[in-house]
């Protein structure tokens, strides 16, 4: 998995935040993400280490924008690429409404907040298989 350089720096405002040293902040990385570097954590690594970042009182504008971490509620991650594959579905055209629009008739939810963890996956694969088809 590729780290963005928009989550790398979410983990560097977050270290910068809490006023983490690079001991701890290594420690961190290690205990929670299974890494010795933020460039080697994949999906699951840096949820768990942003989980971690807040519970120890970091709050991103990212995990805002994106409904933060809610158990049993699709992750912040999957928000975020549900958003991306509409835009990328739509050529760009697509917001909030028509998304919300679609999730509705195709999902019986009424909002993408709504949704939990394993419709989330479902409507992930859904837009992949529907982008796909109409790259084709």
């Amino acid at each position: 998995m590729y780290m963005t350089k928009k989550k790398l720096s979410v983990i560097h405002i977050g270290k910068k935040a809490l006023e983490l040293s690079d001991d701890d902040y290594r420690t961190l990385l290690r205990d929670i993400g299974g890494v010795d570097s933020s460039k080697d954590l994949d999906s699951n690594g840096f949820e768990a280490v942003m989980f971690r970042f807040h519970q120890m009182g970091f709050r991103s504008r990212w995990a805002n924008d994106n409904f933060g971490y809610r158990p049993g509620m699709a992750s912040p991650n999957q928000v975020g690429l549900i958003r991306a594959l509409w835009k990328q579905f739509t050529d760009g055209a697509g917001n909030e409404k028509s998304l919300a629009k679609w999730l509705d008739h195709k999902f019986h939810v009424s909002s993408v907040r709504f949704l939990d963890a394993d419709k989330a996956h479902k409507v992930i694969g859904a837009l992949k298989l529907m982008t796909a088809r109409r790259a084709a």
